[in-house]
């Protein structure tokens, strides 16, 4: 039995997983406790970024929508009725908070997924797939959590 799994004694056969590959690994004897380690730098990278991609696009598409909802109601309670120009509107707005919070998700998993990478290969340990998703929801919260210190300033 090994306790230790570096990342310079790659499994034989070794293969990335698939993207999400989360799954809870109890016991190191299951064989896909083994398949739900990332070994290379690269790969460490991707599935930061991916995750990063995926939370910061779902919450700022949440916030776009909700904006956009508002918007239109409040246009439908001053005149009782939603233009077509205040639909397109409200769909580029969506459209502009979703692409905002692609590249900001996008900068701060690269960011983030360097670093991690490097400070796991400086250890020469090898990563479990749950580590860039934990990443993915720490970036988020941070985000939601600074824009809450800055509202009270422009209120």
């Amino acid at each position: 039995m090994r306790l230790f799994v570096s990342s310079l004694n790659v499994p034989i056969g070794y293969t990335t997983p698939p993207f999400p590959s989360i799954h809870w690994p109890l016991g190191s004897t299951r064989p896909s406790f083994q398949s739900s380690y990332l070994y290379y730098s690269f790969d460490i990278w991707k599935f930061t970024v991916f995750w990063s991609l995926i939370f910061f696009g779902g919450f700022y598409l949440a916030a776009g929508l909700m904006g956009s909802v508002l918007q239109l109601w409040n246009n439908y309670r001053h005149t009782n009725k939603i233009s077509k120009v205040s639909i397109i509107g409200c769909l580029l707005l969506t459209l502009f908070y979703v692409v905002i919070g692609l590249i900001q998700g996008f900068c701060s998993g690269a960011v983030i997924g360097l670093i991690v990478s490097a400070i796991y290969r400086a250890g020469s340990m090898s990563m479990s797939t749950w580590i860039p998703f934990c990443w993915g929801v720490t970036e988020i919260l941070y985000a939601v959590f600074a824009s809450f210190s800055s509202s009270s300033v422009f209120l």
